[in-house]
């Protein structure tokens, strides 16, 4: 105990300005430097997170303005593929669509179509056909038409969508098409389908064979919200460091 009461008396230094005496103790400094070090690298952890927001959001609109890609020529990363925009020919997996769930469109409920399309015999990519809303009931799904035989696909290629909120998980009842999903998960759905599906969706261009009421969401990364987490670091890190100085300063008689 007595060597615990002499660390918490150490004074790390002694300094006298003008009638002012800094003398700080050794456990405030501790928690006071582990605390400023944390919040100043959270700090610029959120900079950077703005920064690399900006920098995708420029690239993703500059991609959508290229020349569709095809397969062949598509970049490795899933990232610069991100909203590249890609055409190729394939036939749709007419047999098998899937409906994700809770979606709303201009004040009405629905779905989003998913369907598979055969690109070779080694590959399929699952194509994001647009809204439609829901039936009368939860029971009486839509009815969805899908063109059969080899034809043109374009679009943009984007991460299947995130999973939000779940209010429950995927039911894979698959005694009737089109399956109703929660969430979409490339390779949950591939062993539904037995075949491997590419890893990436393709988001359906208006006016393309097959498409729907076009619903393509819009990508906002908002790096203004980061700066502001950044700005609000910085300044808690500001006030503590004020705070640690005021309470370790004392007026001398």
């Amino acid at each position: 105990m007595s060597n615990f009461n002499a660390l918490r008396q150490f004074r790390l230094i002694s300094v006298n300005v003008a009638s002012y005496h800094f003398n700080p103790g050794l456990f405030g400094t501790l928690i006071t430097a582990v605390l400023l070090y944390t919040m100043v690298s959270l700090g610029f952890w959120q900079l950077d997170r703005a920064e690399f927001k900006q920098t995708l959001q420029q690239k993703i609109v500059e991609r959508k303005n290229l020349s569709p890609a095809d397969f062949t020529t598509l970049p490795q990363s899933q990232d610069d593929r991100r909203y590249y925009p890609l055409k190729f020919y394939g036939e749709y997996d007419v047999e098998h669509s899937f409906l994700l769930d809770n979606k709303v469109v201009n004040g009405h409920a629905g779905y989003h179509v998913f369907t598979p399309a055969k690109i070779d015999n080694n590959r399929f990519v699952l194509v994001d056909r647009g809204f439609i809303k829901q039936g009368q009931s939860r029971n009486d799904l839509p009815v969805i038409e899908t063109p059969g035989g080899r034809i043109a696909f374009q679009g943009l290629l984007d991460l299947a969508p995130p999973r939000a909120l779940l209010l429950a998980e995927n039911v894979q009842e698959t005694s009737r098409w089109p399956i109703v999903l929660q969430y979409i998960d490339l390779a949950e759905i591939g062993q539904i389908l037995d075949y491997p599906l590419y890893d990436m969706v393709l988001w359906l261009d208006q006016d393309q064979a097959g498409s729907l009421e076009y619903d393509l969401p819009t990508l906002n990364l908002n790096s203004a919200k980061n700066n502001g987490y950044a700005f609000q670091w910085f300044a808690l890190s500001l006030a503590l460091l004020i705070i640690y100085l005021v309470v370790n300063t004392k007026r001398r008689n």
